[in-house]
């Protein structure tokens, strides 16, 4: 077998994993096989959680943890993740220990992994022992409520906390505008806010739980690799509806000013005003976010041009190539900091067409000025329906802003789809906590428990109904106080059929044959 081969296939195995939970489903199984999960496997998670904490102590050290001799490709873990406690949650809606035939799958660990991550992210003044029993206890009441609820991954996510009458704990060092929660979320764009290739213009209940972010004092930061250099309007189209549903909720400026924008990953940075507008953050200059950030190695006021067209000439060529090779029905797209692989209008590439270019993308990055790689931070990543190489990449993006704002890695939450190692979201591991959803309803459901886990039931449930009323609403004559508080779903409409005129990948305008 010829070298070429022996690296195609092994190459073609672990592209499309996650090492972590490959690991915990093979740990689980022997205790499925042996029909001893039910009373084994809360026990299994709690080794699972001294693993990690025992690899998080063992951070910079040169003997490498247990976990890290099971799992070779383990990253940082930025928090302790409860992970008995959160299968405990999980079982008590799901009873996987209940069944006899089919095991713990790979999205059920996700969704217990995340569930684990968001308890970590509660504010450290809440004692651990505390919270768990306050958690445990919410949860017992939370499952008559949900025996209606027809949501699978809702129901298993959403046990609200009573703060007032479960929890006896010192709140009073706590500023009560201040989620008890991350301080900084940052949301993935395409298939974690909206539909791959779409935009936001039709979810009023994430707008919601956005919305409620804000007000509660947390940075809320939209990290994509959509890339319209400061072409502000063509980043307003994809988010249309939200930012309506902002103007509409009368967010007010220093609210407004906690949502961030974050253009090509890392490279352009706009925040919301109190117009309801986005508006490009200075660069350079007193209060500039390239100069506040220079002391990162990676961040893009430290970057060469030189160095930056040397990356982007090497894709281009190999996109081009692999456009012909594979005989695919596309074209080759050069921005400014990005080149892309993307089909002609009406025509797919395959998943697997996708990963091959990213995969030989990589290889000849990696190959670059004799094997030391272009010497520039970048992503290489399977879009979905697109392959991209991105000058910068998330951890870059997420990095500036912790920096910029001043909060701290174990504060901040990244959201996103993408964690395998051709995604774009993969980067964003090393700097913070994540959470790994598939589509903006797990996306919709995660912050609602964030919500809740953070004492915010009572007021969340009562949103939730304020939701179906405006929803439901027609602006009548003479009434003002109704017709400011209905959503104008007609104008939402409108903002969104002008960003069907958008091609998603250039920014440009174009009116539909």
């Amino acid at each position: 077998m010829s070298f070429s081969s022996r690296r195609r296939n092994y190459l073609l195995t672990p592209h499309r994993r996650d090492g972590l939970i490959e690991w915990m489903k093979s740990m689980l199984q022997h205790s499925f096989v042996l029909d001893a999960l039910e009373t084994t496997g809360a026990d299994t998670f709690s080794h699972f959680e001294v693993l990690i904490e025992e690899h998080i102590q063992m951070e910079g050290r040169s003997q490498p943890s247990r976990l890290q001799q099971l799992v070779p490709t383990i990253g940082v873990f930025h928090t302790p993740l409860p992970l008995r406690a959160a299968f405990q949650i999980y079982n008590d809606k799901h009873r996987l220990t209940k069944r006899k035939h089919i095991q713990i799958s790979f999205n059920e660990l996700r969704h217990i992994l995340n569930l684990a991550q968001i308890i970590a992210m509660r504010r450290k003044e809440v004692p651990g022992k505390e919270a768990f029993a306050l958690l445990a206890t919410s949860t017992r009441n939370m499952m008559e409520r949900l025996k209606s609820d027809e949501s699978e991954y809702d129901a298993s996510l959403s046990h609200p906390i009573d703060n007032s009458t479960e929890f006896n704990g010192d709140y009073s060092g706590l500023d009560n505008r201040q989620l008890n929660g991350p301080k900084l979320i940052s949301f993935d764009g395409d298939q974690t806010l909206y539909s791959d290739g779409s935009n936001f213009d039709d979810n009023p209940k994430l707008a919601r739980y956005m919305e409620l972010l804000l007000r509660h004092g947390t940075v809320v930061a939209v990290v994509t690799a959509a890339g319209y250099e400061y072409n502000v309007e063509r980043y307003e189209f994809r988010i249309s509806g939200l930012l309506q549903y902002f103007a509409k909720q009368k967010l007010t400026e220093e609210e407004c000013e906690r949502f961030y924008l974050f253009g090509g990953e890392c490279n352009y940075l706009l925040r919301l005003e109190a117009d309801y507008h986005l508006h490009p953050v200075r660069e350079v200059g007193p209060g500039g976010w390239m100069t506040a950030t220079q002391y990162l190695p990676d961040s893009p006021g430290n970057w060469e041009e030189s160095k930056i067209t040397a990356l982007l000439d090497v894709v281009e060529k190999k996109a081009n190539a692999v456009l012909k090779d594979l005989c695919l029905r596309g074209r080759v797209i050069r921005k400014k900091r990005a080149v892309g692989l993307v089909p002609n209008p009406d025509s797919e590439i395959t998943r697997e067409s996708l990963d091959e270019a990213v995969l030989s993308y990589q290889e000849e990055l990696h190959a670059m000025n004799g094997g030391a790689g272009p010497g520039l931070p970048y992503c290489a990543f399977n879009g979905g329906t697109d392959a991209w190489v991105d000058v910068g990449n998330k951890r870059v993006g997420v990095q500036i802003l912790q920096s910029y704002l001043g909060i701290q890695q174990a504060e901040t939450l990244h959201i996103g789809d993408q964690f395998l190692n051709t995604g774009n979201d993969y980067a964003a591991r090393a700097v913070c906590p994540c959470i790994w959803i598939i589509n903006p309803k797990e996306t919709t459901y995660i912050l609602k428990s964030i919500l809740r886990l953070a004492g915010l039931s009572l007021e969340l449930s009562e949103m939730a109904s304020s939701i179906e009323d405006e929803a439901s609403l027609e602006n009548v004559d003479g009434d003002a106080s109704k017709s400011q508080q209905s959503l104008d779903f007609g104008e939402m409409q409108r903002r969104a059929e002008a960003a069907k005129k958008m091609d998603v990948y250039t920014g440009e305008l174009y009116t539909p044959p």
